[in-house]
């Protein structure tokens, strides 16, 4: 693992390692979770505003001149961090902490204040916000929430007809037992309601899964299960959305649904998702009727 260095310039890989790289300069490091505070950096300087601070190639190294933008940073693993290709002195740190204070600075801004979204820079900021999410997601997600839990999605509820949707469901039961026995999975309490549905009962007796049905029943937590009961023959699509509301109502931003596939030999991908607001839920799953992650996006 990479040593991390306070003002080292780093070429940062995303947790996916599907999103493109990008080079960051290091701010800050919280030795206690691993995290760093990383701000952009960017080589196209015709985009400069007054929040960039202009970094000349020969301060680190480089061929090429860079942005440092101010307003665009977040926070990463320390094992995000590839390689170091050049440092700044501490002049630099200095400088970029007056900038974001909005005070006086002792060194060139990189251009003129962007002043609406005529102003091409506009959508360059949008651009630069959305490439480093990118790149922060997954951190920022475990710092705010902490340990994330899985829940079972509702559509690895389906029931199982071919013999590699049974072998799925077997895998997924005991995947969800162990899961709650490490505490790292929750199994909802509206399960409780699904178990007096007769017709998905009859549907688990018919290929032999109604004892594994009944082990997911006994693992419910009914903690947050509300007074009025929901309807024992609501579709399973409605518990989906009640997850959402429960999460959102319990101050955390993401959700992980824990479901199963199809291909036995697939792996669950979570991913995040981005509201409108900003706001953080991770409904990745992978249904019992399609072999691929499907994303969706809820506004809280």
């Amino acid at each position: 693992m990479i040593d991390p260095e306070i003002g080292g310039v780093y070429r940062a890989m995303a947790m996916d390692r599907d999103t493109p790289s990008a080079l960051v300069l290091v701010t800050d490091f919280d030795e206690e979770t691993q995290s760093l505070t990383v701000t952009l950096l960017s080589p196209d300087l015709e985009f400069g505003s007054i929040s960039d601070l202009l970094l000349a190639g020969t301060e680190i190294g480089r061929s090429y001149d860079l942005l440092v933008e101010s307003d665009v940073f977040g926070y990463i693993w320390v094992v995000q961090l590839d390689r170091r290709v050049g440092r700044v002195d501490a002049t630099v740190l200095q400088e970029l902490a007056s900038l974001r204070n909005e005070e006086a600075v002792g060194r060139v801004v990189a251009g003129p204040p962007i002043v609406g979204r005529s102003d091409p820079r506009w959508s360059f900021k949008l651009s630069e916000l959305k490439r480093l999410r990118a790149l922060t997601s997954d951190c920022t997600r475990e710092l705010i929430d902490g340990e994330r839990v899985s829940l079972i999605d509702p559509n690895a509820l389906r029931a199982p007809s071919t013999e590699t949707e049974i072998a799925a469901f077997e895998e997924f039961v005991v995947e969800v037992i162990e899961g709650v026995k490490r505490g790292t999975t929750r199994v909802p309490g509206w399960l409780v309601d699904i178990a007096l549905d007769a017709d998905l009962v009859a549907a688990y007796r018919a290929v032999g899964l109604y004892n594994s049905l009944r082990l997911l029943w006994k693992l419910a937590d009914t903690t947050d299960v509300p007074a009025a009961p929901h309807p024992t023959h609501a579709r399973l699509e409605h518990f989906h959305e009640f997850q959402v509301e429960m999460t959102a109502a319990s101050g955390h931003s993401s959700l992980w649904l824990l479901g199963r596939s199809t291909d036995v030999r697939g792996r669950i991908e979570p991913r995040a998702v981005w509201t409108r607001d900003d706001r953080l839920f991770q409904l990745s799953y992978i249904a019992a009727r399609a072999f691929v992650t499907t994303h969706e996006e809820v506004h809280a």
